[in-house]
């Protein structure tokens, strides 16, 4: 019974890491493949300290709100 539950964890956790690493990598390449195209487009690209720099703004404004 014990090693049953112990299989039926660890086949969940193996399932769960592996949807998490293709959520990670699926990201990645939408992420590239957007940069590309808003180059290509000829569009401004922020770089990733604007990004985080609006990110943080969007959070003090969040915090303010609630």
């Amino acid at each position: 019974m014990r090693r049953r539950l112990v299989g039926l964890v660890a086949t969940f956790l193996s399932k769960l890491c592996l949807a998490v690493l293709r959520a990670i990598v699926t990201g990645l390449v939408f992420t590239t493949c957007a940069v590309v195209m808003m180059h290509y487009l000829g569009l401004p690209v922020p770089s990733p300290s604007e990004l985080l720099d609006k990110f943080a703004d969007l959070t003090r404004l969040a915090k303010s709100i609630s």
